[in-house]
């Protein structure tokens, strides 16, 4: 399906809810946020419900603090938007509050994406959902204000890795340079999600680091967080996200991933990441995850040694 035929749907109901996956990043948050006020132009009546709260580092975008945790009493929605999610248990437990009688509108660009909804839009071939939000404001031909410019900003730039990753083409930087256009200070954007760690955050980053280890050939990279130093540092569950990058970085490495005990225990959520060459999608759907090419994920069951070792069998086995 295309943006005309979302256009369509959207236009169909009066009542929308919003949701995306557990643990935002700037992506859904961003997303969620600009398509509400879309919805909100066009006189729709719209709740944002995520399981998970907005990361402290994204509530300066206004509007997050609209972003819920409980649906109100009295909203009754007739189609969940659901962003950014391949598949519906990724939005926990707002799922419990969809019924038959609601209609699923799917905007995702994860090539895993099980294509969930009555209406799906997924396109594998954009940086982020924040650039497919910003096509469905042209659809509808409305004119993007500064808060709507720097909610999608905000998308597009975590996701692309500050426009480094492969994922960003021509019509990312033509999107961005609208954006900024409107009003979007670049620099400011960057500093507020990526020079606002707190020191225990940085605390945690270092024992991480001290985890690091490489395959003899120099293609595999990983490290870990334990629960251990989580309470060791009292870092946050947020400070982990950017971790894996510092793995990714190493010349040769063509994968990299980060293994992170829960509060569960035996279960371990694996992040990979790519520089193009290894498909960490089909990496992480071994292990029932899922993802894009360059950045997936899972969550394995299992003692620590145990998962670490199926793990890198797979991923070695991947990156020759």
């Amino acid at each position: 399906m295309s943006v005309k035929t979302i256009k369509a749907a959207i236009k169909k109901f009066d009542r929308f809810l919003i949701s995306s996956h557990i643990n935002p990043e700037g992506d859904s948050i961003g997303s969620q946020i600009a398509v509400a006020s879309l919805l909100r132009r066009l006189k729709k009546d719209v709740v944002i419900l995520n399981e998970s709260p907005v990361p402290h580092t994204l509530r300066f975008i206004e509007g997050a603090d609209n972003i819920l945790k409980e649906i109100p009493r009295d909203f009754r929605f007739q189609a969940g938007l659901i962003l950014d999610c391949p598949d519906m248990t990724r939005i926990g437990n707002v799922s419990e509050h969809i019924t038959e009688d609601n209609v699923l509108i799917n905007i995702d660009h994860h090539i895993s994406n099980e294509n969930f909804g009555r209406f799906n839009w997924v396109d594998g071939n954009v940086s982020s959902v924040g650039e497919m939000i910003f096509d469905l404001f042209k659809a509808f031909r409305l004119k993007i204000g500064y808060n709507e410019a720097v909610a999608l900003y905000v998308a597009i730039m975590t996701d692309t890795g500050s426009f480094k990753y492969t994922n960003t083409t021509s019509k990312t930087h033509r999107i961005a340079s609208e954006l900024i256009d409107v009003g979007v200070k670049p620099y400011e954007i960057y500093g507020r999600i990526y020079e606002a760690n707190s020191l225990q955050d940085t605390n945690l980053l270092g024992e991480a680091l001290h985890t690091l280890k490489v395959t003899e050939n120099g293609k595999v990279s990983w490290l870990w967080v334990t629960k251990e130093m989580l309470k060791k540092t009292k870092a946050s569950l947020e400070g982990t996200e950017e971790i894996i990058n510092f793995a990714r970085s190493i010349e040769g490495v063509e994968i990299a991933i980060l293994f992170r005990e829960t509060g569960t225990e035996d279960k371990i959520k694996v992040s990979f990441r790519s520089k193009g060459k290894a498909d960490v999608n089909k990496l992480a759907s071994f292990f029932n995850g899922g993802g894009h090419a360059t950045a997936s994920g899972c969550t394995v069951f299992g003692k620590i040694e145990e998962v670490e070792k199926k793990v890198l069998e797979k991923a070695q086995g991947m990156a020759k």
